[in-house]
């Protein structure tokens, strides 16, 4: 048993000998035979010609549409009661359109007393330059010089106070005037009347009691906030897309016609070195709407897409080489590989902005590889980018 036992390991070891050696052999054989089939072939160089266009846009915004232009006329107890309300809902109005009529009574006793006060610095005055200087100082019944300046001084100064009363009591008729014409509350916008309210009295002490509210339907704007870092990128006048998911369908133009540096009431950004990490402050901002109004309506919450229409030149974003804090691309300079340092803006998946480095019609290698050094020869195919159609 014990020579049988020690036959077989050794015809084990031997079979291990044995299949160690044909792996081998197998290895060697087939690493010869598959040499030439895995020969690292160099990858053919590409270049594009610098052209300028404008990269997609990747700012979205959310907005709620509202009333660009619109009225508000409040009940105000400083006129008095409210006498009549001269617009109904629905009505069209237009721009000095009486709407509300306060009681008149004590503005009419107001102006008549203004004007009796008028009349009678009127009348004072008219007397005085009458009779005031009818006093003959010649003759037989001459007075010496010095009594006659001292009347004539007396009568000049009556006179004066009497056009000062007159000019005071010009004032209190303009003042009467503007309380009766201002208990007259007419439209300052052309629009629709979209609410009228009559249940207003002097005992509400709310301060916003609405009476008459008109809106211009035709004047619809977008607006909403934006957070510190949309704020960086995001200015007046900067064209956008608006649709809405009410009509999947449809998108309306505009253009951001506002934008707050200032944060919202009672948000304040974060203090360097207080801890807390980010700010949450939001930027006010509005959107005109530019294209017809169509369908939408106050209160629907849209999607703000900010269009890009900056001219920048643009490269692809392979063919920028980091190194470090800098930014290089390689450029084909009379067939020789030349290296420039490179500024850049916004890119996209595609594209990247370039600022400064390059100008329109340079040739960039948008495949670059390690083998690339400065002032060697290169042999590149070009490759055809439309870059001034992207936005």
């Amino acid at each position: 048993m014990f020579k049988t036992k020690k036959s077989k390991i050794i015809l084990f070891s031997g079979l291990g000998v044995a299949v160690v050696a044909i792996i081998g052999g197998a290895l060697l054989f087939g690493g010869r035979g598959a040499g030439p089939e895995t020969t690292t072939v160099e990858e053919s160089l590409m270049y594009t010609s610098v052209k300028e266009g404008s990269i997609a846009s990747s700012t979205l915004l959310s907005g709620t549409v509202s009333a660009a232009d619109e009225q508000y006329v409040y009940y105000d107890a400083s006129k008095g009661e409210l006498d009549d309300v001269l617009v109904s809902q629905g009505d069209q109005v237009e721009v000095g359109t009486p709407l509300v009529q306060y009681n008149t009574a004590e503005q009419q006793a107001a102006y008549d007393a203004a004007v009796r006060a008028l009349n009678k610095a009127g009348r004072q005055i008219n007397d005085l330059q009458a009779n005031g200087q009818s006093v003959d100082l010649t003759g037989d019944d001459a007075i010496d010089g010095k009594a006659l300046s001292n009347a004539q001084r007396t009568v000049d100064m009556q006179l004066q106070d009497l056009n000062d009363a007159y000019a005071d009591a010009q004032s209190g008729v303009n003042k009467a005037a503007a309380a009766l014409e201002d208990a007259t509350v007419k439209s300052t916008i052309s629009g629709t009347v979209v609410e009228v309210n009559k249940s207003v009295s002097r005992s509400n002490t709310s301060t916003s009691q609405t009476v008459v509210h008109i809106v211009n339907q035709g004047s619809l704007q977008v607006t909403g906030t934006l957070s510190e870092y949309d704020l960086a990128n995001i200015k007046p006048d900067q064209e956008v897309k608006i649709t809405s998911k009410v009509y999947p369908d449809q998108v309306w133009t505009g253009k951001i016609s506002y934008v707050s540096n200032y944060p919202e009431s009672g948000q304040t950004a974060a203090v360097p070195g207080a801890g807390g990490g980010t700010s949450n402050a939001k930027y006010p901002f509005k959107a005109a709407i530019t294209s017809e109004v169509g369908a939408l309506k106050q209160g629907f919450t849209v999607n703000i897409e900010v269009v890009n229409n900056s001219k920048n030149i643009l490269i692809p974003v392979a063919a920028v080489m980091p190194e470090g804090d800098k930014n290089f691309v390689w450029t084909i300079v009379n067939g020789k590989a030349k290296k420039v340092e490179v500024k850049l803006g916004n890119s996209d998946a595609v594209y990247q902005e370039v600022t400064s480095g390059l100008k329109v019609d340079d040739h960039v290698i948008s495949n670059p590889n390690d083998s690339l050094e400065d002032g060697k020869e290169v042999e590149a195919h070009e490759e055809t980018i439309d870059q001034a159609d992207q936005h």
